[in-house]
């Protein structure tokens, strides 16, 4: 019987509704880590379902933020430092991909 191989490290399937996300000038780790704050406390990582950040320095002061509840996350959002603005519309999975593909 062969061993079993670790599977190579890949970037996850991308689904849901991606939202762009803008935080003021270089503060985006800061805001990352109230973030992961705010949805402990809050209980709501059943909203905010996953967090990516693109690589690229372009994309310095942006976060994607996948959600199942955009009016609910933007409630929990706003009370954040250092949040600026959320994008309405959510981003098609090709433009999800293209930023965070370099991850």
């Amino acid at each position: 019987m062969l061993p079993i191989q670790p599977l190579e490290p890949s970037v996850p399937p991308v689904n849901g509704n991606w939202y762009l996300l803008s935080v003021r000038a270089k503060k985006r780790e800061l805001f990352l880590k109230y973030l992961n704050m705010a949805i402990t406390q809050n209980n709501i990582q059943d909203v905010i379902m996953a967090i990516k950040t693109p690589q690229e320095s372009v994309y310095e002061d942006i976060v994607l933020l996948n959600l199942s509840n955009f009016k609910k996350a933007c409630t929990h959002l706003q009370k954040i430092e250092y949040f600026q603005s959320i994008e309405r519309k959510p981003l098609q999975l090709e433009q999800v991909n293209r930023m965070i593909g370099s991850l």
